[in-house]
C-alpha cells in the first residue's frame, strides 16, 4: 500500500475509529486459531482495538473440546490443561507488545477468573455425559468493572457448578451466552473459512435456513449457531472473518465492504432518494462508467437539475451505490444504474444492484408506471436474467424515441411490470 492509498484508507476508517470507541465486543478463539502461524499479527491487532478504547472479552477454546460429547474426568482434566496453555501463548504475545499510551506506560492487561457458572448436561439419551456442561450465568457485573479498568477479559471453555466442579463448556455457546448477557455491541468469530458460501452480509434469518440445509459447513456449524443465537438475542452484529488472512479484523471493522460475513437484523445498505449532499458521491460512481462509454456523460449542472430523480444505496452514511428514474408517459425509464466495485457481492441472497433495481420496480409501480425501460451498451445479459426482454426502439414511449441515440445503438430492454405484479398476485 502507497503513501496514497493509506491516506484514502485512514481517511475512510475515521467513522468506524469513533463509532466503535467505547464499544464491547466479543472475540471468540478457537484451539486452532491459537495454534496457527500468523497468531502474532492476529494479537496486534486485537491489541489495536484495544488502544483505540474497544472493551474485548475474549472467550478461547482448550484442545479436545469438541472431541467428544461425553467428557470424563481425565478428558476434562486435559481440557483444563490445555485451555491453561492456550492462555499462557496468549498472555506471552500481549506480553511482547510495546507499551500504549503516549508516554508509552500502559501496559495491556489480562485476567480470567471464574466467571461463567455452568450446569451439568446430565443424561442425555440413557448417556451420562459426567463432566459436560453448560453455561448457567455469565458474571457480567464482574467483566464489565474489569473492562473498565481496561482489562482484557479472558474467558475459558469451562465453568463451575454449584458444587464447585469444573464443568467443559463448547466455547461457540459460551461466546454467545456472554455477548448477549453483556448486551455486547458485536460477536466476532474467527473460523478457517473466508466467507460463508461468498456472502457478506445476511440476516438472522437467512443464516438460519443456511444452517438447516446439508450443506452448511460442518466446521463451522457450532460457531454460526453461535452467530446466530448472539444476533437473534440483542448483539447489533455478528461477524465470521478468516484467521488465515492477515488484517482479516481491521478490513472488516474499519472499511465500508469488510471481507468476513456480516450478521444482522438490520439492512445497513438502504436505499433512499437522493439529495444535493450526495451529487459528489454520484459523480465518483458514475464517471468511470461514463470514461468507458457505459453511461452517457452527464455534466454536474445536469446531475443537479435532475437530483429529484435519483435514489442513491447507502452504507454506514457512504454512498455505495445509484440509479435514476423518468417517467416518461405510461412508462418508467431506468437510467444510470451504478455500484460502487467493492460492493458487487451478495448480500443476503441479493447483489446491490438488485437490490437497486427492485427500488425501481417498487417506485415505478407507486407511480402508476405499467413497464420498466432501460437503454444498455454492456449489460443485456444482466437485465435479461432479472426479468427483461429485449424489444425494439418503436416500443419505447414517443418521447423517448424522439431522443434515442441511433449512433450509440443503445439496446432497449422492457420490463412488464403490470404482468409481473398479475403474476405475483396469483402466486
Amino acid at each position: 500500500m502507497d503513501s496514497a492509498d493509506f491516506a484514502r484508507w485512514f481517511r475512510d476508517a475515521t467513522p468506524y475509529i469513533s463509532a466503535h470507541r467505547g464499544r464491547t465486543f466479543v472475540v471468540l478463539l478457537d484451539a486452532e486459531v491459537v495454534d496457527c502461524p500468523n497468531l502474532g499479527d492476529l494479537v496486534r491487532d486485537l491489541a489495536l482495538l484495544h488502544a483505540l478504547g474497544i472493551r474485548l472479552l475474549i472467550v478461547h477454546d482448550a484442545d479436545g473440546a469438541d472431541a467428544a460429547d461425553v467428557v470424563d474426568a481425565r478428558s476434562r482434566d486435559a481440557m483444563i490443561a490445555s485451555a491453561g496453555l492456550v492462555r499462557s501463548r496468549l498472555e506471552a504475545h500481549f506480553s511482547a507488545l510495546a507499551p500504549l499510551g503516549s508516554g508509552g506506560s500502559e501496559r495491556i492487561v489480562l485476567v480470567g477468573a471464574n466467571l461463567a457458572a455452568a450446569k451439568p448436561r446430565g443424561i442425555e439419551d440413557g448417556v451420562d455425559q459426567q463432566f459436560a456442561g453448560e453455561p448457567r450465568r455469565v458474571a457480567t457485573d464482574e467483566i464489565g468493572r474489569l473492562l473498565d479498568q481496561r482489562c482484557i477479559v479472558l474467558l475459558p471453555p469451562f465453568g463451575y457448578s454449584n458444587a464447585g466442579e469444573p464443568h467443559a463448556l463448547n466455547a461457540a455457546s459460551l461466546a454467545a451466552r456472554a455477548a448477549t448477557a453483556l448486551c455486547a455491541d458485536k460477536l466476532i468469530v474467527y473460523d478457517a473459512i473466508e466467507q460463508l458460501n461468498g456472502i457478506s452480509q445476511m440476516s438472522p434469518s437467512a443464516l438460519a435456513a443456511l444452517l438447516g440445509r446439508n450443506d452448511c459447513p460442518q466446521a463451522s456449524k457450532s460457531r454460526l449457531e453461535a452467530l446466530l443465537h448472539a444476533t437473534r438475542g440483542g448483539v447489533a452484529r455478528g461477524h465470521l472473518i478468516s484467521w488465515r488472512s492477515d488484517g482479516a479484523l481491521l478490513r472488516e471493522l474499519f472499511t465500508a465492504e469488510g471481507v468476513g460475513t456480516q450478521v444482522s437484523e438490520d439492512d445497513y445498505r438502504t436505499v433512499r432518494p437522493a439529495q444535493v449532499s450526495d451529487i459528489p458521491a454520484i459523480l465518483d460512481l458514475i464517471r468511470p462508467l461514463e470514461d468507458a462509454g457505459l453511461l452517457v456523460r452527464r455534466p454536474r449542472n445536469r446531475l443537479e437539475a435532475d437530483i429529484g430523480h435519483f435514489h442513491v444505496a447507502e452504507l454506514d452514511a457512504r454512498v455505495i451505490g445509484c440509479c435514476a428514474l423518468y417517467p416518461q408517459g405510461d412508462a418508467m425509464e431506468l437510467a444510470c444504474l451504478a455500484v460502487h466495485p467493492s460492493h458487487r457481492s451478495v448480500v443476503d441472497g441479493k447483489t446491490l444492484g438488485e437490490r437497486l433495481l427492485a427500488h425501481a420496480r417498487e417506485v415505478a409501480c407507486a407511480h402508476g408506471a405499467q413497464s420498466l425501460f432501460v437503454l444498455t451498451t454492456g449489460a443485456e445479459d444482466w437485465f435479461v436474467a432479472r426479468g427483461f426482454r429485449t424489444a425494439e426502439t418503436d416500443a419505447l414511449p414517443a418521447s423517448k424515441q424522439a431522443s434515442y441515440n441511433f449512433r450509440r445503438n443503445s439496446k432497449v430492454m422492457v420490463d412488464a411490470l403490470t404482468a409481473r405484479a398479475t403474476q405475483t398476485k396469483s402466486g
